[in-house]
């Protein structure tokens, strides 16, 4: 697992760079790889290195080393969940009985193999999951609950809240 190591404050520079583990400095210029990646994955190679204004073979370089390093953890179709005829969009509350690692773990794992399930978040707060999950409609969700969810061992409390609108859906880090 690859995480971010800053430099101690007695060793900062004034940009602010940071280094990953066993790695070089990360400059702007990966910041700017990264940028134009999140806008567009499917960017070719050339696409890249004539926007970063650096040689192909370069670029190639730096994109293969933020991969490496796990800044970059894949490339993804965003696929328009309504279109599919998934019309409904939930958040999912949920509440656990016992707050230790063996039923929190035991949730993770159930939760995983829900294909509607699309995100599962472990919060704080009165709820300790909260899932985004994409249904048909009010009965497939209704199902979904029922036959999938509920049968997760150790759930103490469930509450829903249907999204009505999205106002902004991003997977873009600020950098």
């Amino acid at each position: 697992m690859v995480r971010l190591v800053y430099q101690s404050a007695h060793s900062l520079d004034c940009s602010g760079s940071f280094k990953l583990e066993g790695m070089r400095t990360i400059d702007e210029t990966d910041l700017h790889i990264l940028r134009l990646l999140q806008l567009d994955g499917r960017m070719t190679n050339a696409a890249l290195a004539e926007a970063i204004e650096l040689t192909p073979p370069s670029t190639l370089y730096r994109v293969r080393a933020l991969e490496k390093a796990g800044l970059i953890k894949g490339y993804h179709a965003v696929v328009d969940h309504e279109r599919l005829g998934l019309r409904l969009m939930v958040i999912c509350q949920v509440q656990l009985s016992l707050h230790q690692e063996q039923p929190i773990e035991r949730f993770r794992k159930s939760v995983e193999v829900i294909p509607e399930v699309i995100e599962c978040l472990h919060v704080s707060g009165q709820f300790d999951f909260h899932l985004k999950i994409v249904a048909k409609d009010m009965k497939h969700y209704e199902s979904i609950v029922r036959e999938k969810i509920t049968k997760i061992k150790g759930i103490a409390h469930i509450n829903s809240c249907f999204v009505l609108s999205i106002t902004k859906s991003s997977h873009q880090v600020p950098l």
